[in-house]
């Protein structure tokens, strides 16, 4: 998203997990609190509960072949590093077909935190996600599962509607793509903030805004890729 190489800097400084200074200009201070990510995500299975906070610490170890990285739950031992990882979530229907849609709200910025909390914290790998949910995903394609329609409490059969081609990756293919998506983002406006954002982190003064007239808050929305849009085509009517 950033276009210049300041802009990048001080958008990875926003989405890093270091303290930042509190500014003396209330606007971007509130800003950054107002600052959030959602995502939604198809997963395999559904959550005992039907929302919650996840609180996870993650840990990074190496594969025996020395060189692959994977992300696990930090089981607490006081020998290891971790981090201090959240996720706040919310079931959006029903299960259908032995999967469910969740919305996701990181509260840390963790690498595949999401990814692990849904895998090892909920139980439910997001569909596609092989280096995490590898063995689910293997019962999974080996025993479909059929699920009561919440309606008319009939066995439900997972239909192509009429004039929708079925595209690799979706819920209809053999081996699907990740079907995990960054649906909504809000961050402060950095070209508003920007000579607030360049002093320096011990001394944060408010100082006039190259653009004072613009808004505190840009908030972007993004489309589903084509995989994921034809599995929530076949599954939003049971959506809440």
């Amino acid at each position: 998203m950033g276009r210049t190489k300041e802009s990048v800097s001080l958008l990875t400084w926003l989405f890093s997990d270091v303290n930042k200074s509190k500014s003396l200009s209330k606007a971007w201070n509130d800003a950054c609190e107002a600052m959030y990510q959602r995502y939604w995500a198809l997963v395999i299975g559904s959550p005992r509960e039907k929302q919650g906070i996840i609180r996870a610490p993650l840990s990074k170890v190496l594969l025996d072949d020395g060189k692959t990285e994977r992300i696990i739950l930090a089981q607490n031992s006081g020998l290891e590093a971790s981090q201090e990882a959240m996720t706040e979530y919310r079931v959006l229907g029903p299960m259908i077909n032995g999967c469910s849609w969740i919305e996701l709200r990181p509260l840390t910025c963790r690498k595949h935190q999401l990814r692990v909390h849904c895998a090892e914290a909920l139980g439910t790998p997001i569909v596609g996600d092989y280096k995490y949910g590898w063995f689910v995903h293997r019962r999974w394609k080996q025993m479909p599962r059929v699920d009561i329609e919440p309606t008319s409490g009939k066995p439900y059969k997972l239909r192509r509607p009429d004039g929708l081609d079925v595209q690799k990756g979706s819920v209809l293919s053999k081996v699907p793509l990740l079907h995990l998506h960054c649906r909504e983002l809000v961050l402060p406006n950095i070209a508003k903030f920007i000579n607030v954002l360049n002093q320096k982190s011990d001394n944060l003064f408010p100082t006039l805004s190259s653009k004072p007239d613009g808004p505190d808050l840009l908030r972007f929305v993004a489309s589903m890729p084509s995989h994921m849009k034809i599995s929530w085509n076949l599954m939003s009517s049971y959506l809440v």
